[in-house]
C-alpha cells in the first residue's frame, strides 16, 4: 500500500495522468518450469485412455505456481520493452526515457497502473503490452485494489468508503 500511496502522491505534485490497464486472463499466459500433470477434465477423457493424466506446459488458474509464471512472462514482456524494475518493490517498473521524462507501471496480478510525463511513452507501452497480452484500456484509474481514486487538476482524492462497506 506505501508504493501504491507514494504514486498517488507523485501524480498529485506533478499533476500527472493515472492509466489503467486490465489484461484478460493473465495466468493463462505463463508458462511453467516444473513439470505439472492434473486429471482429465470431466467431458474431455480421451476414448479409450481413462484414467490417463494431462501435462500442463501453460499455468492454470487454480495451480499455485500460476502467479510466478504469469509474473515471470509479464516482467519479461515490459523488460523487452525498456522498463527496469525496482528493487525496492517488484512490483514497480520505470523508465527514464530522456532528460525529465519517465514512466512507472505498478502491476497487481492482472490490474496495472502506469503514471508518468511521457505520453508518447506511454502509449506506446499500452501499444507493446497489447501485442502480447489481451489487454483492456480502462482510461482514467477509478478503482484499485479497494481504493476509489478522483483525479482532478487540485490533485487526488483516495477514498476506501466502498471498500469499507463490502467489509462490513
Amino acid at each position: 500500500m506505501t508504493t501504491i500511496r507514494l504514486f498517488f502522491a507523485m501524480t498529485a505534485i506533478r499533476h500527472w495522468p493515472l492509466h489503467q490497464l486490465d489484461i484478460k486472463n493473465a495466468f493463462l499466459y505463463g508458462y511453467l518450469e516444473e513439470k505439472v500433470y492434473m486429471e482429465q477434465p470431466p467431458g474431455f477423457v480421451d476414448q479409450g485412455k481413462s484414467g490417463m493424466v494431462c501435462k500442463l506446459y501453460r499455468s492454470l488458474y487454480g495451480l499455485k505456481q500460476s502467479p510466478r509464471a504469469w509474473f515471470g512472462k509479464f516482467s519479461s514482456i515490459v523488460q523487452k520493452f525498456g522498463l527496469r524494475r525496482s528493487k525496492a518493490d517488484h512490483s514497480v517498473f520505470y523508465k527514464h526515457t530522456s532528460p525529465g521524462k519517465c514512466i512507472y507501471l505498478i502491476v497487481y496480478v492482472d490490474d496495472i497502473v502506469i503514471i508518468g510525463n511521457d505520453t508518447a511513452g506511454i502509449s506506446q507501452l499500452k501499444e507493446h503490452l497489447c501485442r502480447h497480452f489481451q489487454t483492456k484500456d480502462l482510461g482514467s484509474l477509478k478503482y484499485f485494489l479497494g481504493i476509489e481514486v478522483a483525479q482532478s487538476k487540485d490533485g487526488v482524492v483516495i477514498s476506501q468508503r466502498k471498500y469499507a462497506l463490502e467489509i462490513l
